[in-house]
């Protein structure tokens, strides 16, 4: 798939010698509080390519302050093919949110932005299962084309706690990006608490009580 070179590329430049350091402290802000899986746990390939995301569209590169793929389109950092081109054009215009599924038709996504309450059409779509009108999820949607496609990393949140999130994304949708992505890092930070400790009421991991989180 044409996405998996763009990323590849993406990846290779930004993981090689120089920037050994960046890799090292983005793993752990990401994991922190959460831990690293073996590459033989069920959640080692969600977390993974969701920590992949995060840090090629979202995190800033430590001199630069620029996220790799701002730096890639600032610099001209790798060359592309023109398709690979067309495609990363659209990785820079991604957008990172929190979506609820309405309905699949076919092959065509439908969903809908929390943060702006627009309905979004992903057509033919490789990604049609997985979804639940319930669950509020995590991801970025990269235009391309006439349509939008999926990245890589989702972060689906249980249903019981939909209700909070919904008054959270009420209290940041109308601020700035900078306080919308630290919303979805803190609910990937509960829904990491959460599989790490099934045995604990939801509510007492998805809360702003500080006497009762986890």
């Amino acid at each position: 798939m044409i996405v998996d070179q763009v990323v590849e590329k993406l990846l290779a430049h930004f993981t090689s010698d120089q920037y050994r350091d960046e890799v090292v402290a983005a793993k752990k802000d990401f994991f922190e509080d959460a831990g690293l899986v073996g590459d033989e746990s069920f959640y080692f390939e969600v977390r993974m390519a969701q920590f992949l995301d995060w840090y090629l569209f979202t995190r800033e590169l430590t001199k630069e302050h620029l996220s790799p793929v701002q730096l890639t389109n600032e610099k001209n950092l790798i060359t592309w093919t023109e398709e690979e081109k067309e495609l990363f054009e659209g990785f820079v215009q991604a957008q990172h949110g929190l979506y609820e599924f309405i309905k699949v038709r076919t092959s065509d996504v439908y969903i809908r932005d929390l943060f702006t309450g627009k309905k979004i059409e992903l057509k033919s779509s490789m990604v049609t299962s997985g979804f639940n009108v319930d669950e509020v999820f995590e991801t970025r949607i990269i235009p391309y084309k006439d349509t939008f496609i999926f990245a890589k990393g989702f972060c689906f949140h249980p249903a019981e706690v939909k209700s909070f999130i919904l008054k959270e994304v009420k209290k940041v949708k109308n601020l700035d990006m900078i306080q919308k992505e630290a919303l979805i890092f803190r609910l990937l930070k509960m829904r990491y608490k959460f599989e790490q400790y099934k045995h604990i009421r939801l509510d007492y991991i998805y809360t702003n009580d500080s006497k009762l989180r986890i």
